[in-house]
């Protein structure tokens, strides 16, 4: 299994920003598996995962070096705040290669939501993440409501619409 370098993560996002607009999609695990399985926290622990399928679940796949990642991580976290009593499960998840570096990268961001760091990639290739950030909205039978690459508001804006939708 390849990590994506930097580079490659670039390279394959100059041309890949139309993917969201496709028929939805399952999480895309076998059911015996939890989809996120191979997570561990920023200190290399067994990471707490959401229910997927089970809750409405937002993921983020993020990297310290990712400048359209610091644009959302506050967006991120207002919607978690706002909508986390109404039972929205979160998980963002690093793909930094170095976890000092999404540490830092944390703390000088100070979310609220939960972190996980994807060690070996397992998870990334699991989702077919090729840009970051990637961003996906899970309903709760698992269904993909929306998915993103990068940062916009207006996305942002869609994804808030989904998650009162579904939640409220």
């Amino acid at each position: 299994m390849t990590l994506l370098s930097r580079r490659a993560l670039l390279v394959a996002g100059a041309g890949a920003l139309a993917a969201c607009a496709a028929a939805p999609e399952q999480v895309p695990v076998a059911t015996n598996v939890h989809p996120l399985t191979g997570l561990v926290d920023l200190d290399g622990a067994p990471a707490v995962m959401p229910r997927l399928p089970g809750a409405v679940t937002l993921i983020d796949f993020w990297a310290s070096w990712c400048a359209p990642c610091r644009q959302a991580f506050p967006h991120l976290d207002q919607l978690y705040r706002t909508y986390r009593g109404d039972g929205l499960e979160m998980v963002a998840i690093s793909v930094d290669d170095d976890p000092v570096a999404a540490k830092r990268f944390w703390a000088s961001m100070r979310p609220r939501f939960p972190v996980a760091w994807d060690k070996v990639g397992a998870v990334r290739e699991r989702f077919h993440v090729q840009n970051l950030p990637t961003t996906m909205l899970f309903d709760e039978d698992g269904m993909i409501v929306q998915r993103n690459e990068g940062f916009d508001r207006a996305d942002h804006r869609v994804f808030e619409e989904h998650v009162h939708r579904l939640l409220r």
